[in-house]
């Protein structure tokens, strides 16, 4: 049987609370306990997986949902992720297959958790890809089950996959900018990388390319990608401007919290926001719609991501096909206040 906090907390030498902030990755306890803790399941889990192999029928088996968290920046309790997971169990549901989630973190060693995995007994894996990177991805590559990534792709890679439209929601949002007659267009991207914000780069230089602005300046600056972070680094960037720069009338960015963040920095340095600056932002998560001004942004269709995840790896466990897909799920722009019509 899977042990229970109090048995955790027992064994250990600790508080309950100290086992759920381990357990659930959150700040509040030492790495040292919480790697104590995540090392205590695991081997607990390994020395059960034979029993539970045997236990289990295979119409019984069930479906793993990984969340691997490389760094936890961009994965952390954003509705974004919830929303796919819950959409995601309930076409599971539906089909008779029960969901497991899982979390990775970096103190856990990956190749013990690639063990672990190993040892379940599982008919495939949706593997939360947001902040996985080649080099992580090869361990899961070793699992001889039906694997489909969610929110996140591989160029040079022939895996299953469902992910945003990045590149051209990054490239509808520019045409827009366009439309309302700016030029000078800049980009406020975030300083921790995952594939889907070079995906968004990649709009934004095609947008470029496709209107021909090349002789316009389009500064980009990275930010945190948090609403303070991105306001500290915002205000540090607007008291050092050279002389010579030439402030762009919009800006586009990775995440809606990049945007805010920086808005509110325009402002104390005395910025009229559209008027004299315009921002759309990604994602929109609810405090978009009730900023000053309400921010233009890129709406992602969450639960359309975590279904049509669930409906391929499913497909995949049942028909084993040689070929592999790599599904965009499109996205909307809603359009508000923050951004100013220059055509007049």
């Amino acid at each position: 049987m899977r042990l229970k906090n109090k048995d955790i907390a027992e064994q250990l030498g600790i508080s309950t609370t100290a086992v759920s902030l381990a357990l659930n990755n959150r700040p509040g306890v030492s790495e040292a306990t919480r790697r104590r803790v995540l090392e205590l399941v695991s081997d607990s889990t390994l020395e059960t997986i034979h029993s539970l192999n045997e236990e289990m029928e295979p119409a019984k088996r069930s479906i793993l949902l990984s969340v691997h968290k490389k760094n936890g920046v961009i994965i952390n309790d954003k509705p974004f992720f919830s929303n796919i997971t819950e959409a995601a169990q309930q076409e599971l549901l539906k089909e008779g297959y029960n969901m497991i989630l899982s979390h990775y973190v970096p103190s856990q060693g990956l190749n013990q958790y690639i063990q672990y995995i190993k040892g379940l007994p599982i008919a495939g894996v949706l593997l939360v890809a947001t902040e996985l990177d080649s080099e992580d991805l090869a361990f899961y590559k070793q699992l001889d089950i039906p694997m489909v990534l969610l929110d996140g792709s591989f160029d040079f890679e022939n895996l299953d996959s469902v992910t945003l439209d990045n590149e051209r929601a990054i490239l509808r949002a520019f045409a827009y900018g366009v439309k309302m007659g700016h030029r000078r267009i800049g980009y406020l991207k975030s300083e921790s990388f995952i594939n889907n914000f070079g995906h968004r780069m990649d709009g934004f230089m095609k947008g470029i390319r496709d209107f021909g602005l090349e002789n316009e300046p389009h500064p980009v600056i990275s930010l945190p990608c948090d609403v303070e972070g991105a306001y500290q680094r915002m205000s540090e960037y607007l008291s050092n401007l050279d002389k010579d720069f030439q402030m762009p009338t919009l800006f586009l960015s990775d995440l809606d919290y990049i945007a805010l963040g920086a808005m509110n920095d325009f402002e104390e340095h005395g910025y009229a926001i559209p008027d004299d600056v315009s921002f759309i932002g990604y994602d929109d998560v609810a405090t978009s719609a009730v900023s000053k001004p309400p921010l233009t942004t890129i709406r992602v269709n969450q639960s359309d991501i975590g279904r049509y995840a669930a409906h391929l790896l499913l497909d995949r466990i049942e028909s084993y096909q040689s070929l592999h897909i790599t599904m965009q799920v499109a996205s909307e722009l809603v359009i508000r206040e923050s951004v100013k019509d220059l055509r007049a």
